[in-house]
């Protein structure tokens, strides 16, 4: 028993974690791969992306496309994957009676999947659909953009699907290599959530598992922070909308501040009760969403504010969130910050009634931690966070030289916006958002 969720490691290195959850009739079963995008070189990128799609193709027991997601769908489940910068997941969430033919198919997935040629073949045309399809929504791009500026010439700034060019020179021989270096029993994390015995799962999975051996994959490219100053980037796009994009560089899943910073995030802009939506659409009606996000990698992390606005009213939203950003340096009050604890307290029970989340909580962490976070011991860390604890990181992250902003959409040049990021460097400079453009 390890804070509350139960783990076993086999003798090949495959660890499994569970949680009982008895008044479930559903069961999610993950299959959490310690690779992705900041895994792969270059000429390789969008590989662990690809192989993600090309699991689903066919097996040596499940030939086809059809008799893989048949297999879930067709009792009513649903199977999904995705591809991450650091983890590739598999999962699938079906009824309690069909668990042992969905843990079956997720092992035979892993273990068997084909990469015929062919397969390959058609499914490099749909996934350069996939990226052309993120780069037609500004949105998107402006994302993939913000993300180049805060890890410079490193794998986390890449989009996860990789370049046009990029997937293009994917070869089998890649796919067959990569998988043979990831995909191995010590790299995989099995979790489920719902109404299982720890036990009978852990025999089954042993025997799924059979003969199946060991690796050595290799580890990822670490990021040291290099930046000096602030960036902006305007890239033009006819839209009705310019989609903007504010970038810091945040902390890692190991920092002892990550709790402190989640919940300025959460006090700055998230949910509707949020500073930034109250200020950016309630009072000056600048956007119709906007807020706050924060993301944290295995050794650095990011704070992201995102907005879609008019383009004639850009520079006067950059400069209402840069204010906002540059308000929250001075502090969140206690009052403010108790309710930011409650919505980030309620949210976290909320997801632990729900074995998809529940197995999500256990796979990612134990794949990225090498354990399980009990969630009374996070609320714990949650609720001891204080308003001196927030202004401290607030004061050290929120850095007028680390700044980045993107911009996409029918907005040209952007000296106003260069000005504005170069003022915020000074910290007393007042940032005031009076004119347009």
């Amino acid at each position: 028993m390890e804070n509350g969720f139960v783990k076993t490691t086999l003798a090949n290195g495959l660890r499994i974690v569970t949680n009982t959850m008895p008044h479930t009739r559903s069961v999610t079963v993950g299959a959490y791969v310690g690779v992705g995008s900041r895994y792969e070189p270059d000429e390789q990128a969008g590989l662990s992306h690809f192989i993600e799609h090309l699991a689903f193709k066919g097996t040596e027991r499940r030939p086809t496309p059809g008799e893989i997601s048949g297999q879930v769908e067709g009792v009513g489940g649903v199977m999904n994957a995705g591809t991450e910068q650091e983890l590739t997941v598999y999962w699938c969430k079906v009824a309690r009676l069909h668990l042992t033919e969905t843990v079956d198919l997720l092992i035979d997935m892993l273990r068997n999947s084909l990469y015929t040629s062919e397969d390959l073949e058609k499914e490099r045309l749909v996934l350069l659909e996939e990226l052309a399809m993120a780069n037609d929504h500004p949105g998107s791009r402006a994302d993939v953009i913000i993300d180049e500026m805060l890890w410079p010439d490193h794998p986390l700034g890449r989009e996860v699907g990789g370049t046009e060019q990029s997937v293009v020179g994917i070869t089998r021989d890649m796919v067959v290599d990569h998988v043979s270096q990831f995909y191995t029993p010590n790299s995989i994390v099995i979790s489920v959530a719902g109404n299982v015995e720890h036990d009978e799962l852990v025999d089954l999975i042993d025997d799924l598992t059979d003969g199946w051996s060991s690796g050595a994959p290799s580890a990822w490219d670490p990021y040291t922070d290099s930046h000096n100053a602030p960036e902006l980037r305007v890239e033009y796009r006819k839209t009705e909308q310019a989609h903007l994009s504010i970038g810091l560089p945040g902390l890692s899943l190991t920092h002892p501040d990550i709790y402190a910073l989640d919940l300025l995030s959460v006090a700055l802009g998230e949910g509707m009760s949020s500073r930034l939506f109250l200020e950016v659409r309630e009072r000056l009606g600048l956007a119709y969403d906007v807020g706050s996000s924060v993301a944290h990698f295995q050794d650095c992390g990011a704070v992201v504010i995102t907005a879609g606005v008019d383009p004639k009213r850009t520079y006067e939203a950059a400069a209402t969130i840069l204010g906002e950003l540059s308000r929250i340096r001075d502090g969140v009050p206690e009052e403010e910050l108790e309710k930011a604890k409650r919505m980030s307290i309620g949210r976290l029970f909320l997801g632990m009634e729900d074995t998809r989340s529940v197995s999500g909580w256990m796979g990612s962490q134990e794949s990225l931690l090498g354990t399980v976070l009990d969630v009374d011991d996070v609320v714990s860390h949650v609720e001891r966070v204080t308003p001196a604890d927030v202004q401290r990181v607030a004061d050290e992250l929120i850095a007028g030289e680390k700044l980045n902003m993107a911009v996409v959409g029918p907005n040209r040049g952007g000296s106003r916006l260069r000005g504005l990021l170069e003022r915020s460097v000074r910290r007393s400079a007042p940032i005031v958002a009076a004119g347009t453009g």
